[in-house]
């Protein structure tokens, strides 16, 4: 009676410690005559993990050391019954645990040793999805194929909906509950039952049973994708899919800034200038500082490389040259301008031509060199004879020119050469018995007396030697009484 009491408690234990969710469950025995009863929570589903059939040690279940040893991997049959559901029932023995035993005497008592594992998974609150996809959420998650048999959520028409943020992708990995059943077929394990589809934008891939358990199943290439499961009786068997957001999403630059991203490295720089800062993914967020472009960082943030934006620079370079060289022409331009303006103002006011006071016409002002210069005896003889015959040649050649009482002349008038009048001979009186060289006295009275009657008449060649011409052509005459000088060479 004792030894019942006791097994009846052991079993009670096991029973409570494999319904307590949480527990990193070990490997336990079922003896023979007893029941494995699993249930983890409604949120979770049994992932069974190992189970033994058979002798393998002396111990609870068996008392006897003979013929130990001996065991039957039958995994394939605990997730048959147990695996993706939240709970499920076993006893031992049954049918299909004796015809699994193949290396162990038939006659021989044998018990299970079991290890398992209560998964979270992803549940929605409607029973019945109406032809909608069905979006999850989280960053990571688990999907049992059996609650598309239950609900119809995940089917053709309810597809599973996971959506990460911009700059995520997502991963999918696989627990294959009938991966062993294909092994135990040992046929054609290239017809393999197809378990649904994966839609990734335009790209539309199946997945099928494989004989590897737990795999990798696919990775996305957008951060948005849809998983359409199959009906049970076209699976056979059930799978959960775990799948996850990989990677930092895409970083939103302050203003002024502009952001690269190259896989889990990022750099975020300002436009104007040449402040950068390098940014690394660690797990789902970036690790680093990040400054502000308008304003100098005030929170110290890393050491970082900075990268010389060299275009914006030669542009700069390019501008202020070209400035430069503006104001340095327009500079030289106004004082060449400056200057030619003031010379043309002293020329014009060096010809301006006077009034002399009684007169009815303009002479040159007397304080240029021109206004004193006298010209030589000869030569204004000279002039004055063609002036008097009419014979001038040259109509260029200075003469007196009367301008009009009512012309205004003022200082900015140019005045031409030509029309400038001759200076006046020296009106100095000659000494007495002086003759001048420009007359001849016909009514035989020695100029001078007061009331003489000068007539100009031409100086014959014959009155003036060659030596007296060059002597008159070479020296100026420059004071009034040279005049009388000349005179008395003359005579």
């Amino acid at each position: 009676m004792g030894q019942v009491l006791c097994s009846w408690s052991l079993l009670c234990f096991i029973w409570i410690s494999l319904r307590i969710p949480g527990i990193d469950s070990e490997s336990f025995n079922v003896c023979p005559t007893e029941d494995l009863d699993i249930k983890c929570l409604s949120n979770e589903v049994i992932v069974m993990t190992s189970a033994v059939f058979g002798r393998m040690e002396q111990g609870r279940c068996i008392h006897e050391n003979q013929f130990i040893g001996c065991r039957n991997d039958i995994l394939f049959l605990m997730d048959k019954w147990c695996s993706g559901k939240n709970r499920c029932h076993v006893e031992v023995p049954n049918d299909e645990l004796e015809a699994a035993n193949k290396n162990c005497q038939s006659f021989l008592k044998m018990y299970l040793e079991v290890e398992y594992e209560c998964i979270k998974v992803t549940t929605t609150n409607v029973h019945h999805c109406n032809n909608e996809a069905v979006p999850l959420i989280g960053q990571e998650g688990t999907i049992p194929s059996r609650v598309t048999d239950q609900t119809g959520c995940g089917s053709k028409r309810s597809p599973w909906l996971i959506s990460a943020m911009s700059g995520q992708i997502i991963e999918l990995n696989i627990i294959d509950f009938g991966s062993e059943i294909i092994k135990q077929r040992q046929n054609d394990i290239n017809d393999l039952p197809l378990y649904g589809y994966i839609i990734d934008g335009d790209i539309r891939t199946s997945f099928s049973c494989n004989t590897t358990r737990k795999r990798h199943l696919y990775t996305s290439l957008s951060n948005k994708i849809s998983i359409e499961i199959f009906s049970q009786d076209i699976r056979v068997a059930d799978f959960i899919i775990m799948y996850r957001e990989i990677g930092c999403p895409d970083l939103s630059p302050p203003g002024h800034a502009w952001y690269k991203r190259n896989g889990d490295q990022a750099v975020i720089g300002c436009e104007w200038s040449q402040k950068t800062w390098h940014l690394s993914c660690d797990g789902h967020s970036w690790s680093g500082v990040v400054g502000n472009c308008s304003e100098p960082v005030t929170s110290g943030p890393k050491q970082v490389d900075q990268e010389v934006n060299i275009p914006s620079v030669l542009w700069l370079v390019c501008l202020v040259s070209v400035a430069v060289v503006v104001i340095v022409v327009v500079c030289v331009i106004g004082i060449v301008c400056i200057k030619k303006y003031r010379i043309k103002q002293d020329v014009q006011k060096s010809t301006t031509l006077q009034r002399i006071p009684g007169q009815g016409h303009y002479d040159l002002d007397p304080n240029i060199e021109m206004a004193s210069m006298l010209y030589l005896p000869y030569k204004v003889c000279e002039e004055q004879q063609k002036q008097q015959q009419g014979t001038l040649s040259d109509p260029h050649r200075p003469t007196s020119y009367l301008i009009p009482q009512d012309e205004v002349v003022n200082e900015l008038t140019p005045i031409r050469i030509w029309e400038r009048p001759l200076p006046d001979l020296p009106d100095k009186p000659l000494a007495s018995g002086v003759v001048s060289p420009c007359t001849t006295v016909r009514s035989g009275r020695t100029p001078g007396d007061g009331n003489e009657a000068v007539v100009i008449s031409d100086i014959q060649d014959s009155t003036i030697t060659q030596d007296q011409r060059s002597e008159l052509d070479t020296k100026p005459l420059e004071t009034g009484h040279n005049m009388s000088s000349f005179s008395q060479k003359l005579a």
